[in-house]
């Protein structure tokens, strides 16, 4: 008999939202931490029917009916479970896919990419346990990373060699449909090679705890891709997976709170020091799915991001994701320049403990982080627009309602007014990246700024076939130069992909992004561009632009700081002053920057 893989059923009950679910049939209404409606099972006259979302489970004080997502499509549509199955799957964009009776020693492909993903771990950790691992486990002790913890997170080594994985499993009957999904191998003139070399492996795994893809840190190799992790895949969809939450959701449960992080090694070092209740994003930002997922557990989620000014920009956002989600987000703050691995490994647990303690809610951390002096009009405005901006797309009218007073408060303007800004300015609509729509989306209108098209030609020319154009963008195109929230999240999926040896494919590069107006807007620079001959040229222009406006805003930064520190202290330290002087002398000589690439 025809069978659905129990992967399959697990994902579509974790990814299944009960609330999203019942709100199709049923509307519904929060009171405290549920929310309540007329039951759709039987007549009433007052609404006995409950949903609570943080355990995603309904149930009827009238009828007594009760159950899951997928009980309740079971119940409302009166089909089996297979049927229900099928329609969550269609409505969550998850394929849901039978074993056949046919052959019973074949797998379905799904449970191969499972099975090869099993095979690849225990062979990178088999590599990182043996001779040719003794460097790279030196450097994770020196890192702090105890034995006993790489064998809990089931970290691990990848050669450098070309295939090595590619021979490991050529005997295991594995089909090439499989291979060919499963992201851990890529193909080229050499033919078949393993996606991962030379790379310290942080094995990615799903809630069951089943790995599902994998990060790889560059280690004893000259690649500048620092970290590399899996493709989408059959089994691996980023806007789902967190980090670690396998391993931590029920430390995240029991304190009913939770800290966020970037990146693995941050996770490991909290994980270490008896800092548990910790997860972290998987090679994207924080989408809605990951807001539901966190949902699930708590209310109070706890961003810990990077200390440097990219840290600082993409907590905010990943905060105002956590609000529409209709979470209550804190944002740490963390000394400049510090991940909380570092600073965990510097100075011990209890100082991070102490910051996560004194975290500021979302709106008092934006607007303490603002570029700007909010004592002046001109930037206070700035500040309100970019902050109602986000609320504009709040749907709960209790977050959006408390938002709006802390908003006001945070300010000093009056609510009133603040209200009223809103309901001039269309409603912004942040869609589910998975999510299927019939609607079209509006177009994504991007102010036409001479670093917003200098940002747009480089995208575009990112997948011109120009081998010397693609050299300088792998150089000298960091994401830091970016501004442009979109073209900034485009850029950040473009870079890994430049440092391979082939033109980027648009196709993949348009699978990886996790957001429609991303897929719009790229879409759109890709089809319009030009054949330019001077391709070279044009992008150290624009490089020469975007390099020229960062050095420029630093400068006047120091500035600003040079300008205090004479008012509340004499004269400045002689390093500011060197400090700002060289920046002016980097700034003056920036075309000489790409000479050797026009030489080449």
């Amino acid at each position: 008999m025809a069978r659905i893989p129990q992967e399959t059923i697990d994902r579509i009950r974790e990814n299944a939202d009960i609330l999203d679910v019942v709100s199709d049939y049923v509307q519904l209404k929060r009171r405290g931490r549920n929310w309540f409606g007329p039951c759709p099972f039987h007549h009433e006259t007052k609404p006995s029917f409950s949903v609570n979302q943080q355990k995603q489970i309904y149930y009827c004080f009238g009828c007594g009916k009760g159950g899951n997502a997928i009980n309740f499509i079971m119940e409302i549509e009166k089909v089996d479970f297979v049927e229900a199955l099928q329609r969550l799957g269609k409505k969550l964009g998850i394929e849901v896919e039978f074993t056949g009776p046919s052959d019973p020693r074949k797998k379905a492909t799904v449970q191969q990419i499972f099975d090869l993903h099993e095979l690849a771990t225990s062979w990178y950790q088999k590599n990182l346990k043996g001779s040719k691992g003794e460097n790279v486990r030196a450097y994770l002790e020196e890192r702090g990373i105890t034995p006993a913890t790489q064998a809990l997170f089931k970290l691990g080594y990848a050669l450098s060699s070309w295939d090595q994985l590619v021979r490991a499993v050529s005997d295991k009957k594995f089909s090439r449909e499989a291979l060919n999904q499963s992201g851990l191998f890529g193909t080229g003139q050499r033919g078949t090679f393993d996606r991962f070399r030379s790379r310290i492996i942080f094995p990615i795994a799903n809630t069951a705890g089943r790995v599902v893809a994998f990060a790889g840190r560059v280690f004893d190799s000259d690649d500048p891709a620092k970290y590399l992790n899996s493709p989408e895949t059959p089994i691996y969809h980023k806007s789902e997976v967190l980090y670690g939450l396998h391993l931590t959701r029920n430390f995240v449960r029991d304190l009913e709170t939770v800290i966020i992080v970037e990146g693995y090694l941050d996770l490991i070092q909290l994980y270490q020091a008896e800092i548990k209740h910790v997860v972290a994003i998987s090679g994207t930002a924080l989408t809605q799915r990951h807001s539901r997922e966190l949902g699930k557990l708590t209310r109070t989620p706890y961003l810990a991001y990077d200390g440097d000014r990219a840290g600082i920009q993409a907590a905010i956002r990943g905060g105002y994701t956590l609000l529409r989600g209709g979470l209550d987000p804190r944002i740490v703050e963390l000394p400049a320049d510090l991940d909380p691995d570092d600073w965990v490994r510097r100075d011990g647990p209890e100082p991070f403990k102490e910051a996560v303690s004194q975290a500021l809610p979302l709106l008092e951390f934006h607007r303490k982080h603002f570029q700007g002096d909010l004592r002046q009009a001109g930037d206070l405005r700035r500040f309100l627009d970019e902050s109602l901006q986000e609320l504009a797309s709040l749907t709960d009218p209790l977050t959006l309602e408390l938002a709006l007073k802390q908003l006001a408060a945070q300010a000093g303007v009056d609510e009133r007014r603040l209200r009223e800004s809103l309901q001039a300015r269309p409603r912004r609509v942040h869609r589910d990246p998975e999510a299927e729509d019939d609607q079209v989306a509006p177009p994504v209108i991007i102010e036409p700024s001479r670093a917003n098209r200098a940002q747009q030609t480089l995208i575009a020319l990112a997948f011109c076939e120009d081998e010397a154009v693609l050299n300088l963008l792998a150089d000298q195109a960091g994401e830091t130069l970016f501004r442009h929230d979109t073209l900034k999240s485009i850029w950040q999926v473009i870079q890994p992909v430049l440092h391979e040896s082939t033109v980027p494919d648009v196709n993949r590069v348009l699978g990886r992004l996790a957001e429609e107006p991303q897929r719009q807007v790229l879409s759109r620079l890709v089809m319009s561009a030009g054949h330019d001959e001077l391709q070279l040229t044009l992008a150290i222009d624009c490089l020469t632009v975007l390099l020229k406006e960062t050095l420029s805003e630093q400068i006047a930064d120091r500035r600003r700081t040079l300008h205090q520190a004479e008012k509340e202290a004499g004269p400045p330290p002689m390093e500011m002053i060197r400090a700002v002087t060289e920046l002016q002398h980097e700034l003056t000589n920036v075309e000489h920057r790409f000479d050797k690439y026009r030489s080449a």
